[in-house]
């Protein structure tokens, strides 16, 4: 040790300058080297801040955002390592900058393997990107060549599968089965939206599980209104279960606290409510009224089956609404074969209607393309639709063959009549049958006839009779029956010397003509002249006014606007002697088998018309009689028994030429005279125009009376102001 007599050390004394003169001697080596020529190290290393190994790795922890460091790399430090990882699948970049000598870097996963490196050369910055699952990670820098500080940014963004909003959500389509989903959620991303649907009719459930802070999750229906929620506390996992129809739905997974990943799985199971076979088939069991219901048939159900029985004879219908694709449907028996089918094209309803017996049923629905929620309706008819048990039980008798016929709807009408009086259940029974008549296959004459005993005709008023209600008599029903089907309800006579009388005979005898008619001792020329233009140029017209109903009755069909209305009228007819009163039958008494009565039957039904008011409406009278049908207007008939459009015009109007023409077209074609008689023509009167003769120039009228007919020219019919009536067609 120094003691404070040594002198400090002098750089000035000589011999300095070689050092060697100074050095201690190693006896072991006689040829020292010069420390001038030793490699020592530089007093200016920076301080490492990152280590040189995996296992010292500079710690960065959970990368989110960007992080940056700066340090260097060379001889004495050739490696720098750091170390982080990502909470969620992320998108991943590196930057390497402000080198002065070249050095490289490396992107190494967990276990050191080389993911991505960058080695541009010389001092160019490097950078690496890549996406990154989550785990944990390394970056190498090191020294290529030279000694060189460096600046390094790590960025990590997280990977948003699923958008912030419901505009922005995940699509994940049409659900069916189980899909799952990886995500994050956090400070920079607090809300996840997925959106999905079902195509019918599910069993729904989510899981949200491997969370590492709190998040929470809700079920949002097509318009963003929570369905459902599930909000445990930390990082217990989350759940729903829900039945769902279909329909378009949300699922909203959000940070309570903390950012954490997670793992979603969203899981659909049709609820498919009907069987897929017979023996599987839903059972419906007694079908006793109207039931429906929801269901789906596509690529993953094609069949369902639904099973039901009737207790009794009974009118079933069905209908499957509600249809995005094409399906159809059949009714089978208890044996699986199919009774009857339905198969509209498209998204077009389905119906079938049918008269079943008691038994067992089977209803199929399956998928001819796509996939569709469907809504059954099957209804028992009577039961749904009826009150009273009677007429149930008469109706769905009656009408097993299908149809409800004239006779049927009698039966059921004094049916009604039990305990003499008509209630509120059985008067609302018969105006529900009436109004389901297309239901029944009902003839429109039965229709027409019992919707005036069920619900009123201003005739029944007229008549004294009266409408039906709840309460009225059982003598009223009869009353009304009669007068609609039986047609005793008989017209006016015009004199007391007039009877009715039973008159043998048959509708037509051996076809009919125009030469079957003679007027009797009403003023109706003008409907008699009619009829014998509609059967000389259009029969079949007169053949289809009448249905003979088997029992001496005639139901007889008019038209009021183009709409068919009809009344019945019976065998009696007017009679004076024994003979006719008014239009003939023929000439014989009213026992003779050769009477052809449907001119007389047709003058009955259109007296009985009349008080029903919209045939006779420029009459003063408008009863059920003879005398309420006198005077009248061709034309106006024309349209009353054949439906046809008129023209009317005074022969002034008119040119020879067109007339000619009217009568080789087969039109209806009348003639009136009202401004004066001449030429064997008789004022006040009508007349068929049958027929041109060309030789002579003259135009044949044929008289109601059966005799008394005028042949007159063009000018002879101009000169009399005749008015020319004609169908047009």
């Amino acid at each position: 040790m120094f003691d404070n007599s040594e002198k400090s050390f002098d750089s000035s004394l000589s011999g300095l300058a070689n050092s060697l003169n100074y050095l201690d001697k190693d006896p072991l080596n006689p040829n020292p080297t010069d420390p001038g020529l030793q490699q020592l190290p530089s007093l200016n290393v920076p301080a490492d801040y990152a280590g040189n190994t995996l296992a010292t790795a500079c710690a960065v922890g959970r990368l989110t955002g960007s992080q940056s460091f700066n340090d260097w790399v060379g001889s004495a430090d050739t490696n720098d390592y750091y170390k982080f990882n990502v909470g969620t699948q992320s998108n991943f970049s590196l930057s390497l900058t402000g080198l002065s000598a070249d050095a490289n870097i490396e992107l190494l996963n967990s276990s050191g393997g080389v993911i991505s490196r960058s080695t541009v050369v010389g001092n160019t910055s490097e950078s690496i990107t890549s996406q990154l699952s989550a785990g944990t990670y390394y970056a190498r820098v090191y020294q290529y060549s030279g000694d060189t500080n460096y600046s390094l940014s790590l960025n990590a963004t997280a990977v948003d599968y699923a958008g912030n909003t419901l505009t922005t959500a995940r699509a994940v389509g049409t659900l069916t089965g189980t899909q799952s989903f990886n995500d994050w959620v956090g400070r920079a991303d607090t809300n996840d939206y997925y959106s999905f649907n079902v195509e019918r009719q599910s069993n729904f459930s989510l899981s949200l599980t491997g969370l590492s802070a709190d998040a929470d999750v809700q079920l949002l229906n097509s318009s963003g209104t929570v369905i459902s929620s599930s909000t445990a506390g930390g990082t217990t996992s989350e759940s729903i279960t829900r039945q769902l129809s279909a329909g378009t739905y949300y699922v909203r997974v959000y940070q309570y606290s903390g950012n954490t990943t997670y793992s979603l799985s969203l899981t659909a199971t049709a609820v498919d409510n009907a069987g897929n076979t017979t023996a599987t088939a839903r059972a419906v069991g007694a079908l006793t009224a109207t039931q429906s219901f929801s269901d789906w048939v596509g690529r993953s159900d094609t069949n369902d089956y639904y099973k039901f029985n009737v207790e009794r004879q009974s009118n079933f219908s069905l209908s499957l609404t509600g249809l995005s694709a094409d399906a159809d449907v059949q009714l089978l028996n208890s044996s699986g074969g199919v009774i009857s089918r339905s198969t509209a094209g498209g998204t077009t309803s389905e119906s079938i209607t049918r008269q079943l017996s008691a038994g067992t049923y089977y209803v199929r629905i399956y998928q001819y393309s796509r996939n569709t929620t469907y809504s059954l309706s099957l209804t028992d008819w009577y039961s749904q639709n009826l009150r009273d048990a009677q007429i149930i039980a008469l109706t769905s008798s009656l009408a097993a063959d299908g149809n409800l016929s004239r006779n049927d709807m009698i039966a059921i009408f004094r049916d009604a009549k039990d305990g003499g009086v008509i209630n509120a259940n059985e008067l609302t029974d018969l105006r529900t049958l009436v109004s389901n008549s297309t239901f029944f296959t009902m003839a429109d004459s039965v229709k027409v006839l019992s919707n005036k005993i069920a619900n009123s005709d201003v005739a029944n008023t007229r008549s004294g009779i009266g409408n039906l209600f709840a309460g009225s008599s059982a003598t009223q029903m009869e009353n009304l029956i009669g007068k609609w089907f039986l047609g005793n309800d008989r017209p006016d006579l015009t004199s007391s010397s007039y009877t009715y009388s039973y008159v043998s005979g048959s509708l037509f005898q051996n076809g009919l003509s125009a030469d079957d008619i003679y007027q009797g001792a009403v003023g109706d020329c003008y409907y008699l002249v009619t009829l014998a233009s509609i059967a000389r140029e259009k029969p079949d017209y007169i053949q289809n006014m009448f249905t003979n109903n088997g029992d001496n009755t005639f139901t007889v069909r008019f038209y009021n606007n183009g709409v068919a209305d009809y009344v019945t009228v019976d065998r009696y007819l007017p009679t004076s002697g024994g003979y006719a009163a008014y239009a003939g039958w023929g000439g014989g008494s009213v026992s003779s088998n050769s009477n052809e009565l449907w001119v007389a039957l047709a003058e009955k039904a259109y007296a009985q018309l009349a008080e029903s008011g919209w045939s006779r409406t420029y009459s003063d009278t408008q009863n059920n009689s003879y005398a309420a049908i006198e005077t009248g207007w061709m034309d106006t008939v024309i349209r009353q028994v054949t439906g046809l459009g008129t023209s009317s015009f005074e022969a002034v109007n008119m040119t020879q030429t067109q007339l000619i023409n009217l009568v080789n077209s087969h039109q209806v074609l009348t003639a009136a005279f009202v401004y004066g008689g001449d030429y064997g023509v008789v004022n006040g009167h009508a007349y068929t125009i049958t027929s041109y003769n060309a030789t002579n120039g003259t135009f044949h009228l044929q008289n109601p009376w059966g005799f008394s007919h005028a042949d007159v020219t063009w000018s002879q019919l101009v000169s009399l102001r005749s008015i020319i009536q004609w169908s047009n067609t």
